[in-house]
């Protein structure tokens, strides 16, 4: 019995990716990110319910398979929470809809972490075991090599990336933001726990634990942080004492090209409207 509810689980999971999917395409033709622009900036966020009530079946999917209950929980406390609220000509002595879409970004910002958690640790769980399993029964080694991948793309996260543009857009924001300013140049790299000893880099990273700046010594020049950061932050703070130019991104196409340049000669200016450029 119990192997049967396995298998019931595993078919909603992948009747909700359908679904999910169907939804996203059909949001798409109407404008997108584009259109839920639009109508957030002529007050009329009621376009927005449908995706927020998507993310919020999607969350709870998640919560249901046992991934992070409680933070699912609380993340689809707040979507509803925002959704029954709705958009305020004011809030206090601030203008409605700018406090609309900082509050919604945050929630849409905790999604993203969690979704993004668990595509991380999919990879790490299964590979081992489908690829012995795949053998087993004789299923073909591409068959195999994608599962995983298919897994991850039933999550929620494209749908938490189209909010996330339409939310920066309300708000005005290029994906960009500059804690220290400054220009440099160096070799682009990707920085993984500790920095690599280079002279002269520019480097990029995923998540920031706090001691990232002093690690390098004297040879890192520019940090590029893939995620939002506090400007008063203790990584922000010690990027101000040792001078080295330090930005944010959370645009994921932006965050796409950059790593498109891992490697190359790079030029990093807090003024151009593309902080990180070819030499």
């Amino acid at each position: 019995m119990r192997q049967k509810w396995r298998l019931c689980e595993i078919g909603l999971e992948d009747y909700s990716f359908l679904l999910l999917s169907r939804f996203l395409n059909a949001l798409e033709v109407v404008g997108g990110a584009q259109q839920l622009k639009e109508n957030a900036e002529s007050k009329n966020v009621s376009s927005w319910n449908g995706p927020l009530g998507s993310l919020f079946v999607g969350i709870r999917q998640l919560g249901l398979s046992g991934w992070k209950p409680e933070e699912c929980t609380a993340i689809g406390n707040e979507l509803l929470a925002w959704k029954e609220k709705g958009l305020s000509e004011k809030e206090g002595s601030e203008d409605g809809k700018a406090v609309w879409a900082l509050r919604l970004k945050a929630t849409l910002d905790r999604s993203r972490r969690l979704t993004e958690e668990y595509s991380e640790a999919l990879p790490q769980m299964f590979p081992q075991k489908v690829e012995m399993l795949g053998k087993a029964l004789g299923i073909p080694e591409n068959s195999v090599r994608t599962y995983n991948e298919a897994e991850i793309r039933a999550g929620v996260s494209k749908l938490c990336t189209l909010l996330l543009k339409a939310v920066r857009s309300t708000l005005g924001s290029q994906g960009w933001d500059v804690l220290v300013p400054g220009a440099a140049h160096g070799t682009l790299i990707q920085a993984i726990d500790r920095w690599a000893v280079v002279k002269q880099i520019l480097c990029y990273l995923k998540g920031a634990p706090g001691d990232e700046v002093t690690a390098a010594g004297n040879n890192i020049k520019g940090v590029v942080l893939l995620q939002e950061l506090p400007h008063l932050s203790h990584l922000g703070v010690r990027a101000g004492q040792e001078k080295v130019i330090f930005v944010t991104c959370e645009d994921d196409d932006k965050i796409a090209d950059i790593q498109k340049l891992n490697g190359k000669c790079v030029r990093h200016n807090t003024t151009s409207n593309f902080p990180v450029k070819d030499l």
